[in-house]
Order: C-alpha cells, then sequence, then structure tokens
C-alpha cells in the first residue's frame, strides 16, 4: 500500500484489511511516515522493501501521490524486483494545478509542470502496467485529464466525488479487488 501525500499507510487501512481478507498478503512502507519524501527517494524506499522481504509477483496499491511514486519505481527501479503492476486510486498523473497554491516543498514536485511530472509522462511503456480508477469528481487533482493514464491497462472511472472518499467506496474497493 502507497498512500498519498501527508497521509500515513493506515488512510489505506480499508483497502488493505479488504486485500488481506481476499488471502494476499499485504506490506506497508511505515518509512514514508506521512509521504513528504521526494517520489525518487520513495521509489527507492520501496525497492529496498521488496528486496527486504524478498517479494515477488507484486501489485501496488496506491492512492494519489503513491500512483506517482509506484509508477516512477515501475520505470526506474522494477529491474529485478518483481512488481507486476499497479492500481491507482486518484493519482495525478499529468500533475496538479492544486500543488502550486501549497508553499510546501514536497508539493513542488507534483505541479503539472515539475521535472518528475514530465518525467513520468515520458515513461509511456510502464502505463500498460497500471490500471488508474478515477473518481468522477476530484476536488484535489485539478488537471485536464484528471486521473486519466495515456495507454494505461485500463482506466475505470468511478461515480464517486472526492480525492479521499474514493478510498472508502464500495465500488470501488470492489474494482481493486477486482484488478
Amino acid at each position: 500500500l502507497i498512500p498519498g501525500i501527508l497521509n500515513r499507510w493506515s488512510f489505506m487501512k480499508y483497502l488493505g484489511d479488504a486485500i488481506s481478507l481476499q488471502g494476499h498478503p499485504v506490506y506497508i512502507m511505515r518509512e514514508l511516515d506521512y509521504n513528504v519524501h521526494s517520489i525518487p527517494e520513495s521509489a527507492k524506499k520501496l525497492r529496498a522493501l521488496i528486496e527486504r522481504e524478498h517479494l515477488s509477483s507484486v501489485i501496488l496499491v496506491a492512492h494519489s501521490k503513491g500512483g506517482l511514486i509506484g509508477k516512477y519505481f515501475l520505470s526506474h527501479h522494477n529491474a529485478g524486483a518483481g512488481a507486476l503492476g499497479m492500481v491507482a486510486i486518484a493519482t495525478p498523473f499529468s500533475g496538479s494545478a492544486m500543488a502550486k497554491l501549497i508553499p510546501h516543498e514536497s508539493f513542488r514536485e507534483l505541479r503539472e509542470n515539475s521535472d518528475i511530472i514530465h518525467d513520468l509522462e515520458e515513461n509511456r511503456d510502464t502505463n500498460t502496467r497500471i490500471i488508474s480508477i478515477i473518481p468522477e469528481y476530484d476536488n484535489h487533482v485539478w488537471a485536464e485529464r484528471g486521473s486519466l493514464l495515456e495507454g494505461a491497462d485500463e482506466n475505470i472511472e468511478v461515480p464517486i466525488r472526492g480525492h479521499h472518499k474514493v478510498l472508502y467506496d464500495g465500488v470501488v474497493l470492489q474494482r481493486v479487488l477486482d484488478s
């Protein structure tokens, strides 16, 4: 589980519990704490977790910035790591205009014109291993394409309104489990 910015892993506990009850082991990244580290640094921490736990056939489940971390990991750190793909929920793949309104260092890389967003947009090969779940309305991802990921394995729009609310909806939970 990879949470979004300013959220700890427990923010995704609802999803994690349901995934675990289906018989899948769930791992959390305590090292992220409130997830204010840079996306590249966080992707390295993800690689370290996978190596430390000797994981294989990994499916990442991520929310918001967590999806950017997951895509960065899949694009730059997955060689030999064994991650198969990711289910990303409300992830600002093309950035968010809202990020420029928040004067905190960790939000800069979420801006639509940041180097990280451009890097992730250039790494399109990874998109085929990502399922993007897109809320009908996202009050945090202010971007023309929202959470749409061009070339994704699947883009799933759900009739949920709200960036965080989408994590606690039964429809989304079922889509995550199906994916």
